[in-house]
């Protein structure tokens, strides 16, 4: 009997699903469509509408009707049909004339074209004129609707006449505006007000209860700052990265790390942009927090599959987050004191109504709290003149300004700088008469960051297009200092020895280009959105340079060694297309495509990246979706480490390395109860090709060999099922997400060109996160996660032997610098893996829980009490695995003996936190 392989038996479920699918809509349109395929063959020059439509009479037998007077007036005109269908050939002669048509069996009803207007517009807060992101703009009386874009913009084409447009958003009231007989297009600036009652109800997911439901888009999900807020964190930081963690998919991989593992994928396979600009560096002391404020954020999107033609350049997800523009009407901030940190947030108009503001400041202050720890360190050890140095800190600072040239017109500048610095060290100093006098100075330093602008313009050409361009700029940098200076003996005298050592790594990326995008909505059933970018980057592989001088009383010798890789320089440009097209009430299709090219060491890679997302609307609340995405990655990061660490360098593909693949397919249900519960299944299959690892021996450390000899190429896969259930508006709001899934990978070079499990392969996640609204003044949240242990690599036998032998080994991943035998016992015995990531960690599951107490102040301001607690019952999870050895009794010695044992380290206990901000 053959045996099926889960993953391949899933995609065979799928591709029936959607074959089933496609044949029932086939079917519908063939059953509309009997008359329609009826053969036309005719060639008239210059003749009336009317005589046409008799001599398609005559050959298909079907009867025009229409009033008298719809076709007069029209002028004489050459149409030409060979063998054409019916439905075809009338479409062609109606497509320029103001005239359509309807058939009915062996009838077709010719009527008068209603005349077209298009209404668009900007909807904005009210207050501040900041524009407000996916509102829905919704005709009641066609039923036709539309989403406000990134910058607020909709466009809505309509019939002319009696129109009524209702908009409305999340946490605002709706407006209604009565059109009266509109005979012309329109341009209509829509403000919102935000309502009280809403605002106190913590919303997740889309900003409309049925948008699941009723858009093509799979595997999205749409976060505000409020959700991002009240979202249960380590220390009270509120963290976009750690709010997707608690969403289906998403592998967080290190506890209490800002990772995203996204459906089998690597933490390099996430695109992040700040306002369409890539940022390279996402983390903050190795992972705990993430470099975005939630402060300086208004809103963001996340894609995990079926992604827009828009998006390109990761194999796993987008991140697109969006900062806040500024109040164009008043000047408002808020300062917030945490446990480690603090943040300011201001903002207002600089020009009323024309131009604004808002920046955003995060600072720790780890290297203030720790000060006083040292000194008394030092004040202890002071009495041989030895010391100790240590401090570390970060910032991330936001700045937005928009200036509104015209309704039609605006330029908006962004920038990001977000920087750590870690330092280290001490004296050692004694002397005697021993030693006469001695001295061992030594320092390290870190230093890594992002710095990010980009300065836009977007334009409303017309009524149907909205366009928009802009500069970036994107730089990432580390670099690593050690120096080590040692003297002995006093100056001028025999003995008298000095001595200075100084070794530097940089590692970076630097990103300079342009972007456009288009959207342009000529009826109501086509969104298309068009547009391509390029982007100039420059990689810094790896630079390590070494000084180091020896001083004595009669020779002084410098040597200065440099070990560098050449810069890098390439190019990345991409266009695309796309559509959101509405073929019938049932039926909507988003289908695009995108070009990319990467141009390295003079060579030229390409690729067409096809995307289709379909919905099929089964119910009004119910809607089956598939999708397909193709995505190529051009760029990867090289680490050695299971956490984000600064020496982690970016690279290029080049000549050897081909680029990163994937194409996913998806397929699931959607549906909405009660207006109040929206319930997502999907399911999905990814494949990954020319996936990068270490050789086994070889970590990202300076070496003799290039780092491209380091890399070898595989492929992976994943494939699984994702559940999720949403509570969107009541006082008790939240989510409940499940996750079976399965991730591998396959090198040829590595485990015996055997497949093995992907290090975060976890095969069951559940999380369950709740809001509850207590009082107006009270408000409670939770936040439960579980999942299946990560897998490492470890050796479970050992063998004594008098020299151990060049074995070929697998690699034993991080816990070990990333390189092999790093564990190897000295002398009689060596350990034996038997393949790579053949050992599973301990399951993985914390609460989290939060209280925030409101406090209203005079004159609208408001003081914030937040207090919160990570891991209540201070569950000890797996951080690493490390060999070491235990006592075991022995009948032949009272004192036992040791054997060989793996023990495991947790290092997030219980951590309360509060914090306390004040609005202005």
């Amino acid at each position: 009997m053959k045996k099926v392989y889960p993953a391949k038996q899933f995609a065979r479920v799928t591709l029936v699903i959607m074959m089933m699918i496609f044949s029932l809509s086939g079917l519908q349109a063939q059953t509309n469509r009997v008359d329609e395929t009826r053969k036309v063959t005719l060639n008239m020059q210059k003749v009336s509408v009317r005589e046409i439509l008799d001599e398609i009479q005559k050959q298909t037998g079907v009867t025009f009707s229409y009033e008298s007077s719809l076709l007069s007036g029209l002028q004489k005109t050459t149409f030409r049909a060979d063998d054409e269908a019916l439905a075809d050939c009338l479409t062609r002669l109606f497509a320029n004339l103001p005239v359509v048509y309807k058939m009915t069996g062996n009838v077709v009803v010719l009527k008068r074209k209603p005349k077209q207007v298009t209404v668009s517009g900007f909807v904005r807060d009210k207050r501040s004129a900041e524009s407000l992101i996916g509102a829905s703009v919704y005709d009641v009386n066609s039923r036709l609707g539309a989403a406000s874009n990134n910058f607020g913009f909709f466009s809505l084409t309509l019939p002319a006449g009696k129109v009524k447009i209702q908009a409305s958003y999340i946490g605002y009231g709706s407006q209604l505006y009565d059109l009266a007989e509109l005979n012309k297009d329109t341009i209509l600036t829509i403000d919102l007000t935000a309502t009280a009652s809403l605002q106190e109800v913590v919303v997740t997911g889309t900003t409309n209860n049925k948008a699941s439901v009723l858009s093509t888009q799979m595997g999205a999900l749409e976060i505000n700052q409020k959700t991002i807020n009240a979202t249960p964190v380590m220390f009270g930081e509120a963290d976009i990265i750690k709010t997707l963690q608690l969403t289906p998919g998403v592998s967080a991989g290190t506890e209490g790390t800002a990772g995203m593992y996204v459906r089998g994928g690597n933490v390099d396979e996430n695109l992040f942009l700040i306002d369409g600009n890539p940022v390279y560096q996402i983390n903050h002391i190795g992972g705990l927090f993430s470099a975005f404020n939630a402060e300086a954020i208004s809103g963001m999107d996340f894609f995990k599959a079926g992604f827009p033609a828009r998006y390109g350049g990761r194999l796993s997800s987008v991140v697109d987050v969006h900062t806040k523009e500024g109040n164009m009407r008043e000047y408002h901030g808020s300062a917030t004191i945490g446990l480690i940190s603090g943040n300011l947030n201001f903002e207002g108009p600089i020009i009323k109504d024309r131009t604004s503001f808002q920046i955003a400041l995060r600072r720790t202050w780890l290297d203030v709290l720790t000060a006083p720890a040292i000194g008394i360190a030092n004040s202890i050890i002071k009495k041989d003149g030895s010391k100790v140095r240590g401090r570390y800190a970060f910032h991330d600072l936001n700045l937005k300004i928009n200036h509104r040239f015209s309704d039609r017109s605006r330029m908006y500048l962004s920038v990001y700088n977000g920087n750590d610095v870690l330092k280290g060290g001490g004296t050692e100093f004694s002397t005697g008469d021993e030693d006469k006098h001695y001295k061992d100075d030594n320092d390290i330093s870190l230093r890594w960051g992002n710095l990010m602008a980009t300065a836009g313009w977007t334009y409303v050409f017309n009524n149907q297009l909205f366009g928009k361009i802009s500069g970036v700029f994107t730089r990432y940098h580390s670099k690593l200092k050690n120096t080590e200076k040692k003297v002995s003996g006093y100056e001028g005298e025999d003995d008298y020895y000095n001595t200075f050592n100084e070794t530097s790594t940089q590692t970076g990326i630097m990103d300079v280009g342009i972007r456009s995008s288009f959207d342009y909505l000529p009826v109501a059933a086509h969104h298309i959105r068009f547009g391509g970018d390029y982007l100039l980057h420059r990689f810094r592989p790896e630079y390590n340079k070494a000084v180091s001088s020896e001083t004595s009383l009669s020779d002084t010798t410098n040597i200065g060694k440099v070990f560098a890789n050449d810069l890098l320089w390439a190019h990345e440009a991409g266009v695309f297309v796309e559509d959101d097209w509405t073929l019938s009430p049932t039926i909507k299709l988003n289908a695009g495509i995108r070009f990319s090219l990467f141009n390295v060491q003079n060579k030229t890679y390409t690729g067409w990246e096809p995307r289709a997302s379909l919905r099929w609307l089964m119910k009004d609340n119910l809607s089956f979706k598939a999708s397909y995405a193709w995505m190529n990655q051009y760029v990867h990061l090289i680490s050695n480490s299971f956490i984000s660490l600064p020496t982690d360098a970016w690279m290029p593909v080049t000549s050897k390395l081909k680029p990163l693949e994937s194409d996913q397919v998806s397929a699931g249900f959607y549906y909405t109860l009660n207006k109040e519960y929206s319930f997502s299944l999907e399911g999905y299959y990814k494949r990954m090709n020319n996936l990068l690892e270490y050789r086994d021996g070889h970590s990202f450390t300076p070496s003799y060999l290039n780092w491209e000899e380091k890399m070898t190429s595989g492929k992976g896969r994943s494939y699984g099922t994702e559940f999720m259930v949403r509570k969107e508006t009541g006082r008790l709001t939240g989510w409940i997400g499940y996750t079976l899934s399965w991730s591998d990978r396959k090198f040829p070079e590595l485990n015996k060109g055997e497949r093995y499990p992907a290090r975060y392969d976890n095969r069951h996640k559940l999380n369950i996160v709740g809001m509850y609204k207590l009082s107006p003044k009270v408000e409670l949240s939770a936040a439960w996660t579980y999942a299946s242990g990560n897998h490492t690599t470890l050796s479970l036998e050992n063998y004594e032997q008098s020299a151990p032998p060049k074995l070929d080994l697998p690699t034993n991943e991080g816990y070990y610098g990333g390189g092999y035998n790093d564990n190897i016992g000295t002398g009689d015995n060596i350990d034996y893996y038997d393949g790579r990531n053949n050992y599973q960690l301990p399951s993985y599951h914390r609460l989290d829980l939060a209280i925030k107490i409101y406090r209203p102040k005079k004159s609208g301001r408001l003081g914030i009490w937040t207090v919160s607690i990570y891991n209540v019952y201070s569950r000890m999870n797996p951080f690493m695995i490390y060999k070491s050895e235990r006592k075991v009794p022995d009948p032949n010695s009272s004192w036992g003996r040791y054997v060989p044992a793996y023990k495991q380290i947790g290092i997030m206990p219980i951590i309360p936190s509060v914090s306390y901000t004040y609005k202005f």
